[in-house]
């Protein structure tokens, strides 16, 4: 009995530390990628995907908002942006990994236990 407790015990750490040590590797990564990834003068605002070949991007370039039309074959500018689109960032995009398991963690000390979502 006790040797169960102890491998389940042993499996929960070596799980948690897969865990965090994914979690780690992809920020190295990320950092690593960020030059090829995007640059300090452009970013993509937003993308809507029209088909499996083609989508449409917002794109910001030294402070100028451009409509881009992207295809297989074919990239073009499609419209300059008079008004900048500012996309507000979700809470998910803000949060670090801490902050995101305290709040999953006191979403249920909030609730008063009549508000069961499953």
């Amino acid at each position: 009995m006790i040797e169960e407790i102890i491998s389940l015990f042993l499996a929960l750490i070596g799980i948690a530390l897969v865990i965090v040590f994914t979690y780690f590797a992809s920020k190295w990564y990320a950092r690593r990628m960020l030059p090829i990834a995007g640059g300090r003068h452009m970013k993509v605002i937003d993308r809507l995907v029209l088909s499996k070949t083609a989508s449409i991007y917002i794109i910001e370039v030294q402070g100028e908002q451009y409509l881009v039309g992207v295809s297989e074959k074919n990239v073009e500018i499609l419209k300059q942006l008079e008004q900048p689109i500012v996309i507000p960032r979700t809470d998910f995009e803000t949060k670090n990994l801490k902050n995101l398991f305290q709040t999953f963690l006191h979403k249920g000390k909030e609730d008063d236990g009549n508000n069961n979502q499953w």
